[in-house]
């Protein structure tokens, strides 16, 4: 087993003035409030600057969706000014789940000369309005602003994703969880995805520092830069630490040899003439594509105009890989220490395009994907030390992979759950590390959502390839004799089963789902927490591999039994 650790360590992340405020912001507030707890603002309110915010002070806002009209186009606009080392920050209070919902061409809009030296923590944006996902659908956050933050979000089902443009200088995205964006568009009777979780240029002289973020299951690109200048487009990105999977697998792309259209994780292309991609790192960033999609997103640097100053270091690719090189004007880029892995299916013939291996000698290439080992990479985050994003390559595809808790920042007694970022508010699996100080990352029963007002089941990539969040959840003494779980269920009896199942100390559990072995719910029930015990009748269901996955207080957890 080999193993990618990035670990951050920082005193100090901003320095905020002693004497910042605190406001708040609720679904239920009055027009009227003045942004205490008892009488917070609206949240287009606080966004207006309001006189009593100042730079450095926090906008904590409360649990639940909001919506708003600002104009015919645009749901919320941003229009606070923070200043250097004291950014305004809006950030969800206590944990709780912020949703800013709109059926608008923008839910969030952020404009150069508006705002400023703002950062936006913790928040969710999706559109749970949309009705089909063959025509254009709206939402998604738009950023031409400079000095903007965008920490820990979740953007998902809308029409585009995190678009920060040309004159966004010394932007960060960090630790965002992006998917489900865009819509089929027709291309000749063939329904092309169009919509990208990222979509970046930058004609600035600022770095835009795209960090630890995970992306996947677009309809588009996964993340796109895309350079149009034709008179100095400057680049200057600095990309790394991401996960990139699933790129344009939401669509009803009907694939096949010679479409490749937009199905890449990552996309990054200057087309201005002679005039290349510059001044960008791409490191430790990791993709993955599976061959359960038509045609599997692919990964290009620098086609077209090509590259210049350009380092793209220590990342683990898989499927087919773009290089600009001997059909490109300009090619002045270091390509060393990556991984480069195939995954695209036998009938397209190649994996590497623009190069051959010879061209880059300090790499490693493989042209099929191995069946044996598991790889993994864990991105601790530096805004939440108690967070950490893991990328899991399961090659031989075993029920149960097992890392060293201390590559999380977890240790021996602390607690800890487990999010499956293809079904992140349901697939959640509560543990607790045991004395050997390893967790357990199952690689099966997983769910997955699908698009929103989509008809096309979700693409999983279990068991081969997972991506999670964890996130530690307290600290417990334990001694050696110590090994009962945070949500102690003793067993599934008989099991095998001919369908009567039992489950005993089920006591305090909130529901019950059964899983089939492709993740798919095929029972639901809420459930008496006061019973200890369940009986279930499941001898309706075909015979087989199940998983039953209990909620208990916050925590999931998942037991395998067998149908004979």
């Amino acid at each position: 087993m080999k193993s990618w650790i990035f670990f951050f360590f920082c005193s100090s992340f901003f320095a905020i003035p002693t004497f910042a405020a605190h406001f708040f912001v609720s679904t239920d507030a009055s027009p009227t409030g003045d942004g205490n707890f008892t009488k917070p603002w609206t949240l287009q309110n606080a966004l207006n600057h309001p006189a009593a915010l100042k730079p450095g002070d926090t906008v904590w806002i409360k649990g639940g969706t909001y919506l708003n009209d600002y104009d015919p186009q645009t749901s919320f606009v941003c229009k606070t000014n923070g200043a250097q080392n004291a950014p305004i920050i809006f950030r969800n209070y206590n944990h709780e789940r912020v949703i800013l919902d709109g059926n608008k061409t923008y839910t969030m809009y952020l404009s150069l000369g508006v705002c400023s030296h703002t950062w936006f923590w913790g928040i969710e944006v999706t559109n749970s309005f949309s009705t089909g996902r063959n025509q254009d659908i709206f939402g998604g956050v738009t950023c031409t602003a400079e000095n903007m933050k965008f920490i820990n979000m979740i953007i998902h089902d809308t029409g585009h994703g995190l678009d920060v443009w040309k004159s966004a200088k010394d932007n960060e995205i960090y630790g965002c969880i992006i998917y489900h964006i865009g819509n089929n568009l027709n291309n000749n009777g063939n329904l092309e995805g169009h919509g990208h979780g990222m979509y970046m240029q930058n004609d600035t002289i600022g770095t835009r520092v795209i960090h630890n973020n995970i992306v996947f299951s677009t309809y588009g690109f996964g993340i796109r830069i895309w350079q149009t200048t034709t008179t100095a487009a400057l680049g200057n990105f600095d990309i790394q630490k991401n996960i990139v999977f699933n790129g344009g697998a939401a669509s009803e792309n009907n694939g096949g040899v010679g479409n490749n259209s937009r199905t890449h994780n990552f996309f990054l292309v200057s087309n201005g003439a002679n005039n290349p991609l510059r001044n960008t790192s791409v490191k430790h960033n990791c993709t993955f594509a599976g061959t359960n999609t038509p045609r599997p997103p692919v990964n290009a640097f620098g086609l077209n105009a090509g590259l210049k100053n350009v380092t793209i270091d220590s990342n683990f690719l898989t499927c087919q890989t773009r290089l600009g090189l001997s059909n490109t004007p300009i090619f002045e880029s270091t390509f060393k220490g990556n991984k480069v892995l195939a995954g695209i299916p036998a009938v397209y013939g190649y994996y590497l395009w623009g190069f051959l291996q010879t061209d880059f000698p300090e790499n490693e290439f493989l042209s099929e994907l191995p069946t044996s080992g598991v790889d993994f990479f864990i991105f601790p985050n530096k805004y939440d030390p108690e967070r950490s994003h893991l990328a899991i390559y399961n090659w031989a595809s075993l029920d149960t992979v097992y890392i060293q808790a201390n590559s999380a920042n977890l240790k021996q007694g602390d607690t800890y759950q487990l999010i499956n970022v293809m079904d992140y508010h349901n697939d959640i699996i509560g543990a607790k590390v045991g004395v050997d100080g390893m967790i357990a990352i199952p690689m099966i029963g997983h769910s997955a959502q699908a698009a929103i007002a989509s008809t096309k089941m979700p693409v999983s990539q279990f068991p081969q390839f997972g991506s999670f969040v964890l996130r530690k959840t307290g600290e417990l003494q334990t001694t050696v004799n110590d090994s009962e779980d945070q949500f102690d269920l003793e067993c599934i009896y008989p099991n095998p089963s001919n369908g009567f199942i039992n489950l005993n100390n089920a006591i305090g559990a909130e529901e019950i789902q059964i899983l089939n072995s492709n993740g798919q719910t095929v029972y639901q029930k809420k459930l008496d927490k006061s019973l200890p015990k369940l009986h279930l009748d499941l001898s309706y269901l075909p015979k087989g591999s199940y998983f039953a996955k209990l909620k208990k207080a916050g925590f999931n957890k998942l037991i395998k039994f067998g149908l004979f």
